[in-house]
């Protein structure tokens, strides 16, 4: 479940890269890199803000 969970934040967050894209942004090679790592770690920060926040609130019961 938490791979689920972080393929479907990854997934989310790549999606606004590419709508920054869409809009003519963040082509630079600098910006790309930032985009994507920012992609990927923004995914695993959600993630693992999730879970947290899901067994804070008695999910892991």
């Amino acid at each position: 479940m938490f791979g689920y969970t972080w393929a479907l934040m990854h997934h989310m967050l790549s999606g606004i890269r590419h709508f920054v894209w869409d809009l003519g942004y963040g082509f630079k090679a600098n910006e790309r890199e930032a985009l994507t790592w920012g992609a990927l770690i923004g995914g695993i920060a959600l993630t693992v803000l999730i879970w947290i926040i899901a067994y804070a609130n008695g999910g892991g019961r």
